[in-house]
């Protein structure tokens, strides 16, 4: 599946996973921290908005019965309660 992150998005995406800060983030990819601030804000709009289509999608099954076991383990985790 294609992500719907532009490549940068989806480097900072990884980088705040593997913990690092903004600042780190942006000194790594010579960019400022306030680029990387929309990068963030765009991440989490496009985020907000794939849940949203997953809610209203009647395929929403379909596809997540083809997704691997770690990523839907993590969807899962992501999209636990906490009960």
């Amino acid at each position: 599946m294609r992500s719907i992150l532009s490549t940068g998005e989806r480097e900072v995406a990884r980088r705040l996973t593997d913990g690092d800060s903004l600042a780190e983030i942006a000194e790594a990819r010579d960019d400022s921290v306030e680029t990387v601030e929309r990068h963030v804000d765009r991440i989490r709009e496009k985020t907000e908005r794939a849940f949203a289509t997953l809610a209203a999608s009647p395929f929403t099954e379909e596809f997540a019965g083809d997704l691997d076991e770690p990523t839907r383990r993590r969807l899962n985790e992501a999209t636990a309660d906490g009960e």
